[in-house]
């Protein structure tokens, strides 16, 4: 496209500096004067005129064509920076958040020297949006046992459930069959722990069989107690399970029900660890 264009207005110019030197020449030259030269000036200067034009409107329109695709070079090139710089962002906000993970179990463990802890990462979560359900990538070859607690840093996930030798199933607190042993911090009242029914997405996990008569509120903790639920488990007590957000009169039975937002959110968890002894 260069090439043409230059070609081109090479051309252009080559034909008017040609008119130019022949009226020099016959300008010079005393035969040539009068009518003649001023026939010839007449006639040329025209010419020159509308070459000259036309190389200008010709060089134009080749610098338009090639500054066209000039842009769409660059509009390319601007693209690939843009997707990259998209893939960069994905992997700083994974590090970002995996940084974050790793921060707080680190802080869980360093405050609870006395426990032996085994970290896992997730590798599958099931039940809809809800994660009921988790499978982490350590099994009985790690040390895992069924009625193990897992954590995240920030509190209480589940109880694993079933054990492979390379992985492990874990039944979240939002299960309806967790069945989690605890108690509300500030009565010491002691009930159990499962998931709630719910369209919302919000979804709680509530303590039920209160006493009927309990002074536990809304806002007060809820955490782990040690009661051992089955012999092989070894149940740590005081990790922090939620927030109470209301309380009310159980149905079936002559007790209180408080239902719990849960400290960890179990969609955005991917790492976490075990309590192994």
């Amino acid at each position: 496209m260069d090439f043409l264009k230059n070609k081109l207005l090479t051309i252009v110019l080559v034909l008017c500096l040609a008119f130019t030197i022949f009226i020099g020449i016959t300008a010079n030259k005393k035969e040539n004067t009068g009518i003649i030269q001023g026939t010839i000036t007449s006639t040329v200067a025209p010419i020159q005129k509308y070459l000259y034009l036309a190389g200008q409107r010709i060089s134009n329109v080749f610098s338009f064509v090639s500054s066209i695709s000039n842009l769409i070079e660059e509009n390319n090139k601007l693209k690939a920076e843009v997707e990259d710089l998209k893939a960069r962002q994905i992997e700083y906000d994974r590090f970002k958040k995996e940084n974050e993970e790793m921060n707080s179990l680190l802080n869980f463990k360093n405050t609870h020297k006395d426990l032996k802890l085994i970290g896992a990462n997730i590798i599958a979560k099931v039940g809809d949006s809800w994660f009921d359900v988790i499978i982490i990538d350590v099994g009985s070859r790690d040390g895992i046992k069924k009625g193990q607690y897992v954590i995240a840093g920030n509190g209480f996930v589940g109880q694993v459930t079933e054990v492979n030798e390379n992985n492990a199933k874990v039944v979240t607190l939002i299960d309806e069959m967790a069945n989690i042993p605890a108690k509300v911090s500030s009565t010491e009242d002691i009930g159990l722990v499962s998931g709630t029914k719910s369209t919302n997405k919000d979804k709680l996990c509530k303590i039920s069989l209160l006493p009927y008569d309990t002074k536990a509120k809304e806002g007060d903790l809820v955490v782990t107690t040690n009661i051992i639920s089955e012999d092989s488990s070894l149940i740590q007590k005081d990790i922090l399970i939620g927030k109470i957000t209301y309380i009310e009169d159980e149905k079936l039975n002559l007790s209180k029900v408080a239902y719990i937002q849960p400290e960890v959110d179990l969609s955005r968890i991917e790492k976490v660890m075990v309590i192994i002894k």
